[in-house]
């Protein structure tokens, strides 16, 4: 009797490993949130504004900007658990966080950011300070700021709360560098 349990014990382990290393993982969270980082700049004439919209790339693809591996185990296919997907061809006004993991977590914009490698706050973002450097002077007024706008399925705009804003299901997150705030255009 033991010398035919040892042989099916050893098979039944070894469909067990084979089963688990060949099954992929399925995402538990799956969505995308539209972004715009806007900056706006002073034109050559000093007259206000030309609107930039700054885009990141290749963030959290394998290959790519890959600063922070806090959730590295929780991504899939070779993606970190956030990453950025660019919006519909020829749109330049925004692009998407994606957020696809392999476990039921809330992420955070701060999470994303810390992925790129750029500063997220009302006082610094991408490098862009409150008031503006004084290399920026040219560019950017004294009285320049961030602000943050979140909108939730098309409803009105909001503030956000920064480093602690979660990245949900029907959200779009404005962060605007300029004399006035996103909150002024809702």
């Amino acid at each position: 009797m033991i010398l035919y349990s040892i042989p099916l014990l050893a098979l039944a382990l070894l469909i067990s490993v084979y089963y688990v290393t060949t099954v992929s993982p399925q995402a538990k969270e799956d969505f995308m949130v539209p972004i715009a980082i806007q900056l706006s700049q002073l034109s050559p004439y000093g007259t206000c504004c030309q609107l930039q919209n700054v885009l990141p790339l290749s963030v959290g693809i394998r290959g790519g900007v890959w600063n922070s591996h806090q959730y590295d185990s929780e991504g899939l296919n070779g993606h970190y658990p956030l990453y950025y997907e660019a919006a519909p061809k020829g749109n330049k006004n925004y692009s998407y966080i994606h957020v696809r993991s392999t476990v039921d977590r809330t992420y955070t914009l701060l999470d994303f950011f810390n992925l790129w490698g750029y500063p997220l706050g009302p006082n610094n973002t991408l490098g862009y300070t409150v008031p503006p450097l004084a290399s920026q002077s040219s560019l950017y007024g004294p009285e320049w700021i961030w602000d943050m706008c979140v909108q939730f399925n098309g409803g009105p705009l909001n503030g956000g709360s920064w480093g602690n804003q979660t990245l949900v299901p029907g959200e779009g997150i404005i962060l605007r560098y300029a004399g006035d705030g996103c909150l002024r255009f809702s």
